[in-house]
């Protein structure tokens, strides 16, 4: 009996671990496909436009079906997907425009997690062990490394890119409080976030947002709506929520602390971003801090 419950638990485990690396690929690679998208033939409008295209239509029958806007309302709602929705995703689009994919995984990431801890110390009443203050600590400190060589730089888009990420940041801080506060569900928050940012934004970017209509961009549009609206805002959850049910909230949360180095590693890779000195210490630094953080 005990060689099966070891057998099971280890196979739990292992599903955990490898959904966890899977979801962390995946949020990495976010801003990579988002930089490349931006910097080549799509504006930040028609990257909000693909992503909650795809993504809405693939979550609507969840939504309904399980009833979701009887759990929540119309005001968390209205906030929450602007949190993580269409502003959020405009907003880091516009970021990336001027910035390295690997900024977002650290400048984005620090300030979601800095404002997510206090402000779920001041408005959540959450206790906060000195380990975990210390990683915020160490988060912020690479935050303000990567944010210090934008600021040295003469080049304005430089530092324009990096505030945009911090507003980024700062909505998904947003998001993040209010789904806690309000206990709401990770497939109920992302598909709320889907639809109405379907529902809303969608169709006023499509009447009044700068949006290409030609049949040249049919495949383009399809690869980026896959890897916007399918993998990066469904599978990436999906993957996530596997690890955290087999293996924890604590130890599933700790894969995000990959996010800035898959960021990074893929902006090498696939855009040929070679990082300088300050963002290797950058990511280092928000990476070891978001391990104490998140134990």
């Amino acid at each position: 009996m005990s060689v099966i419950q070891y057998t099971a638990s280890s196979r739990h485990r292992l599903t955990g671990i490898i959904s966890g690396l899977i979801a962390a690929t995946i949020w990495g690679l976010w801003p990579v496909i988002t930089r490349f998208g931006v910097t080549t033939q799509f504006t930040p409008d028609e990257i909000v436009v693909v992503r909650f295209l795809f993504a809405g239509i693939v979550l609507l029958p969840y939504y309904f079906k399980n009833k979701v806007y009887r759990r929540v309302g119309i005001l968390p709602s209205l906030l929450i997907s602007t949190g993580a929705g269409a502003v959020y995703v405009y907003v880091s689009s516009l970021g990336l425009k001027y910035v390295p994919a690997g900024h977002l995984g650290v400048v984005e990431t620090g300030t979601m997690l800095a404002l997510s801890a206090l402000g779920g110390v001041i408005f959540l009443k959450e206790r906060k062990t000195i380990g975990q203050i210390t990683g915020y600590f160490i988060v912020f400190s690479g935050m303000l490394l990567i944010s210090w060589q934008s600021l040295q730089s003469t080049n304005t888009d430089s530092i324009r890119g990096d505030l945009l990420l911090v507003l980024g940041g700062i909505l998904w801080a947003l998001y993040t409080l209010l789904t806690k506060k309000w206990e709401i569900s990770a497939w109920d928050a992302v598909a709320t976030v889907a639809v109405w940012s379907l529902a809303i934004w969608v169709p006023l970017l499509i009447l009044y947002g700068n949006v290409n209509y030609s049949l040249d961009y049919t495949i383009p549009w399809i690869m980026q709506g896959i890897g916007q609206g399918i993998i990066a805002a469904v599978l990436g959850l999906w993957f996530y929520s596997i690890a955290v049910n087999n293996l924890g909230a604590g130890q599933g949360s700790l894969f995000g602390a990959l996010v800035p180095v898959i960021a990074v590693l893929g902006g090498f890779i696939f855009l040929g971003e070679p990082p300088t000195t300050y963002e290797v210490v950058g990511v280092t630094l928000t990476t070891a801090g978001i391990f104490a953080a998140v134990r």
